[in-house]
């Protein structure tokens, strides 16, 4: 059994997102293409005798049991201790590189590695599809990594179907530096689409509009592009500049702000940063230039 450990949590980005209906839960029906990328957030696990803490690295995020990583510690141990099992400690380092509230579900691919990684570390075994039934309790976009490194996303992102990775492409990914709330982007676009209004009026499609993958690059699709680039108008020069630097297509991942931009090969996206760099010279504005990932940095964790 092991007693320390080190795992990388990719971010994700959406290479289709759209909105089917909304739910007598509050939360909204989805169809989405989903895709880990090479951004990743570095958790280390040590094991202790009873206490779970979590220290922060290279981010001002709260380290109490509001973050998703000690949400997920909390709910592998009780439900360990609610089969019977010993009760167990931790001690949790996350080192943050993916951006906080930027449409890369960072805060999920951590919670996800917490669950795989204390999985190992206290020798439980479990399956990864025990493993991915508990996430749902902690966000939707949380089962995903359990099945990544691409899949389709449905239902409020619980049902997860993986596909062989279809593309090969890098990518340049943008974030400007400012967060935005996924609640607000989602009530806002249900405000614009009358999936607030009436009964009547709730369903936009009563089908899943899953295209062919052949079609994905050619006709990008995010249904909540249009309401984040709305409140946030520098993410239209944005998404203008990488599209001017050969970015095809260019698209917003998720809520938002993030964009990513696709590129033949490493070369040409690191040609396209420089040039964004040189004409986008905010101090705030982030650029990486990382491929789309062919296996899940997870996928060791279930041999």
């Amino acid at each position: 059994m092991k007693t320390r450990l080190r795992l990388q949590a990719p971010a994700k980005i959406n290479l289709y997102l759209k909105i089917l209906n909304r739910r007598k839960d509050g939360y909204h029906n989805l169809c989405s293409l989903m895709q880990m990328i090479g951004l990743y957030d570095t958790l280390r696990f040590e094991e202790t005798e009873k206490d779970l803490s979590l220290q922060i690295l290279n981010s001002p995020l709260s380290a109490d049991d509001s973050n998703l990583v000690l949400r997920a510690a909390h709910l592998l141990r009780a439900t360990m201790i609610s089969e019977g099992r010993a009760h167990k400690g931790a001690a949790i380092a996350l080192k943050k590189e993916i951006p906080v509230a930027a449409g890369l579900a960072g805060g999920s691919s951590d919670a996800a590695a917490t669950l795989i990684g204390l999985n190992r570390l206290w020798g439980l075994r479990w399956r990864k599809e025990k493993l991915a039934g508990l996430s749902e309790k902690l966000g939707s976009d949380v089962p995903f990594f359990f099945y990544g490194p691409t899949a389709w996303i449905s239902g409020r992102g619980e049902r997860v179907e993986a596909i062989s990775p279809p593309f090969k492409e890098w990518i340049v990914l943008l974030n400007p530096g400012i967060s935005v709330s996924t609640a607000a982007v989602f009530e806002a676009f249900s405000a614009q689409t009358g999936l607030t209004k009436r009964r009547a009026a709730i369903n936009i499609s009563t089908e899943q509009p899953r295209p062919p993958i052949t079609k994905i690059l050619g006709q990008p699709c995010n249904d909540l592009e249009a309401v984040t680039l709305k409140r946030f108008v520098q993410l239209k020069t944005l998404k203008d500049g990488l599209r001017a630097a050969g970015g095809k297509p260019v698209l917003m991942s998720g809520s938002g702000p993030s964009l990513f931009g696709f590129f033949k090969n490493r070369e040409k996206a690191e040609a396209a940063a420089g040039r964004i760099r040189k004409t986008h010279p905010s101090v705030s504005l982030k650029i990486w230039v990382v491929p789309l990932l062919q296996t899940s940095p997870f996928s060791q964790s279930f041999d």
